[in-house]
């Protein structure tokens, strides 16, 4: 998996391939108000749809503790 937060300028400000390394869903909403854009591997992704994985990923790891 390889998430990128991408700017207003389409320069890519912060990837990582690790679920964990990835904001909280309220920084994420944040910043798609003011325009930053998502990819999961090298595809865009909605805000809702990244939300969605985020708790699937929280769910699993909740799961393995």
């Amino acid at each position: 998996m390889k998430f990128e937060i991408i700017n207003d300028k389409n320069k890519v400000v912060m990837n990582t391939t690790h679920g964990y390394c990835i904001p909280d869903k309220d920084i994420l909403t944040s910043m798609s108000k003011v325009g930053y854009k998502f990819k999961l591997d090298d595809r865009a992704i909605t805000i809702k749809k990244l939300n969605e994985m985020l708790k699937e990923i929280k769910d699993a790891e909740d799961n393995k503790n």
